[in-house]
């Protein structure tokens, strides 16, 4: 599951609690912006205003990475350059959030021509899964509390207390929120029916996010099952048609109509010949013109 909009509220809700993850001098939070680039639909996750202890101001631009994107660290490059271009003389600082290892795509943008590094930029980089779960509820953080799942050391006990933690002491405008975002990073340790039992459906309830997350779910089921009718075709059609050209197969992968697989797949299975297949696979992936 991407996680997109829990860690962009979670963000606007405690974002002074996650300013000790990046290592950087910091006193105070002024605020929590979510930007749009101009001529594009990209949203920038969050960029925070921070103060350091000294009194000076900068722009701490954040990227949560929940999921492997070889092009991360140029899209914060770009983010940041974009944030520099506006705020001339404010120093901008990007850093990466990386909730797994498998989504880890490194902390430096390296250029190199004919074996000679012409360019580096270092990006800050935080991996959740190298800091501790015990010392980020210790800590009294929510916001360290409620990403405590994704580090070291986290367990089904450790998640219970989170819960607790967030029970007693989240302000209560947050305390939904919160919790639906915790259960979240929480499910492969606790099971989503456990988790809901001890929090309650009517304190989850009281959050869109609820909505969010349930549509979410659904729309991963629907890609799946997608996946599974676009493969079972292609087995069908491999096992009639051997002889069936590869871009057949790219056709197939841009058919995302579950209907329109079922149809194909009968298609392939009971059509007189390879030519029949082909005319219903153009139709339905809309080449027939060409």
């Amino acid at each position: 599951m991407r996680t997109d909009i829990p860690l962009k509220r979670l963000t606007v809700l405690r974002g002074a609690d996650l300013l000790p993850l990046f290592d950087l001098p910091h006193a105070a939070l002024e605020r929590v912006d979510s930007l749009e680039l101009p001529a594009s639909a990209d949203r920038l996750d969050t960029v925070l205003t921070v103060q350091s202890p000294g009194g000076a101001r900068y722009l701490l631009v954040v990227e949560w990475q929940g999921y492997r994107d070889p092009g991360v660290l140029w899209r914060l490059a770009g983010y940041c350059a974009w944030v520099g271009q506006r705020n001339v003389g404010v120093p901008v600082v990007g850093a990466v959030i990386y909730l797994t290892p498998a989504a880890d795509v490194g902390d430096e943008l390296v250029q190199v021509v004919d074996g000679i590094t012409v360019q580096s930029w270092p990006v800050r980089a935080v991996r959740l899964w190298e800091q501790d779960a015990a010392a980020a509820l210790s800590s009294g953080a929510l916001g360290l509390t409620v990403l405590s799942p994704l580090m070291r050391n986290a367990t089904a006990a450790l998640v219970e207390q989170a819960v607790e933690q967030v029970l007693a002491t989240a302000p209560a405008p947050q305390q939904a929120d919160l919790l639906a975002i915790l259960g979240v990073f929480a499910e492969p340790l606790v099971p989503v029916e456990q988790f809901v039992r001890r929090v309650g459906k009517e304190r989850l309830m009281a959050t869109d996010l609820i909505a969010y997350l349930v549509d979410e779910q659904v729309a991963e089921r629907e890609a799946r099952h997608v996946t599974e009718l676009q493969q079972t075709l292609e087995v069908a059609l491999a096992t009639r048609f051997p002889q069936a050209p590869l871009e057949l197969v790219l056709r197939i992968r841009r058919i995302t109509q579950a209907e329109q697989l079922h149809q194909l797949i009968r298609a392939a299975v009971q059509a007189p010949s390879l030519a029949a297949v082909e005319a219903a696979i153009a139709e339905t992936s809309g080449d027939s013109a060409q």
